[in-house]
């Protein structure tokens, strides 16, 4: 592994195995058809990190492999978000159909949230100095909308399943840790090693949570987060979501 520091030569050997196992898991599984996006997710990820193990860090050909695959996984992040609310939302048809309306409009509106602090970044004036600053406020933009689906299972007391649960917290931890350490290395350079050190030990935690938490019974098995420790206002708030699906329903069939 070229040039990388001991410490992440072990964390990338371990991530690299830990995916491997997790894409058999959820292909043996057949997982990887109702969680298509992430799994392709998760092909982009295994093929970024293959690289070191071949080609040095700081030559142009990594480089330049580095920010189109990166820019892949970003793309595909963006899509594993969309699967969620699909997944989560899809007993809800009129509900469903205008998050997907405005979905795009609340990206929008996270990205210019999440840019505000950009001003207290220094990059490079590199491709990869731009990449980093496209990536922190794309990644943080995401996070909130994970957050969003928290708040809302919190709130209304739907049954999802358990792969679903495990799928949202994995990314959960995942974004924070990214949009955490890329602001963090972008105020200056020589916070570079301690974060990537960081980042690869949470990555490394969220794949092994998916890799032994996922699985086939979990897609028979319903959990409900929100709202369990009162019965009589969690049917309430059921039945309102509820009338709110059917209204939405009656509106798109006008």
């Amino acid at each position: 592994m070229h040039q990388l520091p001991i410490e992440q030569q072990i964390l990338l050997v371990a991530q690299i195995v830990v995916l491997v196992a997790l894409c058999a898991k959820l292909w043996w599984d057949g997982l990887y058809k109702i969680y298509s996006w992430f799994f392709g997710y998760l092909v982009v990820e295994l093929l970024q990190m293959l690289v070191p193990l071949f080609v040095p860090l700081n030559s142009p050909t990594y480089r330049d492999y580095y920010v189109v695959s990166q820019a892949l996984v970003i793309c595909f992040s963006a899509l594993v978000i969309l699967e969620l609310y699909s997944i989560i939302l899809r007993g809800l048809a009129g509900i469903e159909k205008v998050s997907r309306r405005y979905i795009k409009v609340t990206l929008l509106l996270a990205i210019l949230v999440s840019l505000l602090p950009s001003r207290l970044e220094k990059t490079s004036n590199t491709l990869t100095g731009y990449l980093f600053v496209f990536q922190r406020p794309v990644m943080s933009s995401l996070f909130i909308l994970i957050l969003l689906i928290a708040g809302f299972l919190v709130y209304y007391p739907i049954p999802i399943g358990r792969n679903v649960l495990v799928y949202l917290v994995g990314f959960a931890v995942y974004f924070v840790a990214t949009g955490t350490t890329v602001f963090i290395r972008n105020l200056g350079h020589y916070w570079g090693r301690p974060m990537s050190d960081v980042y690869m030990g949470v990555y490394l935690t969220s794949l092994a949570l998916w890799l032994f938490a996922l699985n086939r019974q979990g897609e028979t098995k319903s959990v409900v987060v929100g709202h369990q420790w009162n019965p009589s206002d969690e049917r309430r708030l059921l039945a309102q979501l509820e009338a709110i699906n059917a209204s939405l329903l009656r509106s798109a069939r006008k």
